[in-house]
């Protein structure tokens, strides 16, 4: 089996589970009109954690990436104008940090409501008008630009698997295939923080309680019902 079937037949099973689970993007639908439903409710609790957790987690760890990528990139800018020393390596390995605190962060920066916004009336609106917003921004625009990401991605990137890219310069790392791929993961990353959100924004125009967010996070949809812990 050559190493193009190989990398084919992994594509063709990432596909297939994300097949699987699509069904579940219309889970925030569908709990906005059949919320009686309790094992509905039990069953958004623990997806909206296990999302929020993941998020959390990953972004928890992500973030010691800041400190390494300061000291690299001042490293570097010391050595290049004091000692007129430059590794390719070294410069390349701040532009992999980079990028890997941005595509893994992402959902954690989601998560805690800190993204920038242009809608200039949402801190102000009511919590339900709030959650509309949410409800409505994930399945207008933040669903389908990363379905059109995880889409138009797939075909660069399998052929960075097959060729193994690596840097253009011949003293550079060997891992642009490994970057390429923070793409599909990000967007998958921003879709599964984006669902739980639009489970929440859910919950709140149906009037429910929320499962309690992970430590350090602001609440969601809170002004309208202070007992609630969303």
């Amino acid at each position: 089996m050559t190493l193009g079937s190989v990398i084919d037949n992994l594509g063709a099973a990432f596909q297939a589970v994300g097949y699987v689970f699509s069904p579940l993007l219309l889970l925030p639908l569908f709990y906005l009109f059949f919320s009686r439903i309790k094992l509905l409710k039990s069953f958004s609790d623990a997806l909206i954690i296990t999302i929020d957790t993941l998020s959390y987690t990953i972004g928890e760890l992500t973030k010691w990436m800041l400190p390494i990528l300061v000291l690299t990139i001042a490293f570097s800018v010391f050595a290049l104008s004091i000692f007129g020393q430059s590794w390719t390596k070294l410069f390349e390995s701040a532009e992999y940090l980079h990028a890997t605190v941005i595509m893994l962060g992402a959902a954690a920066t989601l998560l805690a409501g800190q993204h920038v916004r242009v809608d200039v009336f949402h801190t102000h609106m009511t919590a339900k008008a709030s959650a509309m917003v949410d409800f409505i921004g994930f399945y207008a625009l933040l669903l389908p630009v990363c379905l059109i990401i995880l889409w138009n991605s797939q075909g660069f990137i399998s052929f960075a698997w097959r060729i193994f890219e690596g840097s253009a310069e011949a003293d550079g790392i060997r891992g642009e295939y490994l970057l390429k791929t923070l793409i599909p993961i990000f967007a998958v990353m921003m879709i599964m923080q984006g669902l739980a959100i639009a489970l929440r924004a859910a919950m709140c125009l149906n009037g429910h309680s929320r499962p309690s967010r992970p430590p350090h996070t602001p609440k969601f949809f809170a002004k309208e019902d202070l007992e609630h812990n969303g």
